[in-house]
């Protein structure tokens, strides 16, 4: 093990709570990561069996960086919501089978050390300004378009989270009113046009009618085996109904963005989740292209564009920045 005894109590545990997945990862004092599991979420499940496999992800981690728990300084986790971030309770996420269930407490219970708990895109554009794309920008908007289109906001080197917590919520601004219907109820919402989940919806569609034969063969007409992987698939086999749906997707986005440049003033935009880094930069492209045609010049002028650098690490990063603040400050 590369443990010295003059190392205890200096890793700390990243955790990125997903709805099919948990990565952990176990960061040095520097940043450096040591050890990394993935596991399965055991979406549905309940809180408790969610909980109890994070922290088994925590302990097969520490296995692989050959240390023990009593090396662990304490756990960040970043997880979808709503959450409370004050109390730490996971307020309800359908997908995880979690209703007012107290994570943070659980976990810290758990592992018997610290743990801090926030929303995962919170975590994701908190981890670009730490330790990727986002280095060295004062005002950061991270868009993370998935499952949802979720955003966070990083000003000054800190996470802003709102009065209530809900800072950020870039899927729901309206971009066409009276328009589709989204998940949260409301119509027209950004996510409804610009997600994986509405791309995947209308290639399905495409599929049904014989427009997208990448999609047909790699997944048939089942909407959850639409992948980000098989959208990019598609898109390189330049079938133009397919184009035609990702291009339009890519300019709500710009869209949505152009309106957030708008009031925000951001000085660096990271796109990330798996949508972005499987379509890549002619992607990333058309979405600043939009952005810049949607936006008031003067505040669009000094904007970066840019992917995400860290992957699925992102949240991960951002979490264990997360919980070296508030260790800092108790200390």
């Amino acid at each position: 093990p590369w443990l010295g005894r003059a190392m205890e109590r200096e890793l700390y545990a990243g955790l990125d709570l997903g709805g099919t997945k948990i990565a952990a990862a176990l960061l040095t004092g520097d940043g450096r990561v040591v050890g990394r599991a993935r596991l399965g979420s055991r979406a549905g499940s309940g809180g408790e069996v969610v909980a109890d496999t994070m922290v088994a992800a925590v302990d097969e981690a520490l296995q692989r960086a050959g240390a023990t728990r009593a090396a662990l300084r304490g756990a960040g986790i970043g997880a979808p919501g709503p959450l409370d971030f004050d109390s730490g309770v996971i307020v309800f996420a359908p997908n995880l089978g979690m209703r007012d269930f107290p994570l943070r407490d659980y976990v810290a219970e758990r592992l018997g050390v610290p743990v801090f708990l926030d929303n995962d895109v919170n975590m994701g554009t908190y981890g670009e300004y730490l330790a990727g794309a986002a280095r060295g920008s004062r005002y950061v908007l991270g868009v993370f378009p998935g499952t949802g289109v979720g955003g966070g906001l990083v000003v000054n080197g800190e996470v802003f989270r709102g009065a209530n917590g809900t800072a950020g919520e870039v899927g729901h601004i309206i971009v066409q009113q009276g328009g589709t219907l989204c998940g949260c109820g409301q119509r027209g919402c950004l996510e409804a046009y610009a997600s994986r989940s509405a791309i995947a919806r209308d290639l399905v569609m495409l599929a049904a009618i014989g427009q997208a034969p990448t999609v047909r063969a790699a997944a048939g007409t089942r909407l959850k085996a639409v992948k980000s992987g098989v959208i990019a698939r598609a898109v390189a086999a330049k079938e133009p109904a397919v184009c035609e749906v990702v291009d339009r997707s890519a300019r709500f986005l710009g869209i949505g963005i152009a309106n957030c440049v708008n009031l925000f003033s951001p000085d660096l935009v990271v796109l990330g989740g798996g949508l972005v880094e499987k379509l890549g930069g002619r992607y990333v492209a058309q979405v600043e292209r939009a952005m810049r045609t949607h936006a008031l010049a003067a505040a669009a002028a000094g904007v970066r564009v840019v992917a995400a650098e860290l992957g699925d690490e992102a949240a991960v990063h951002g979490a264990v920045g997360g919980l070296r603040e508030m260790l800092a400050e108790r200390a």
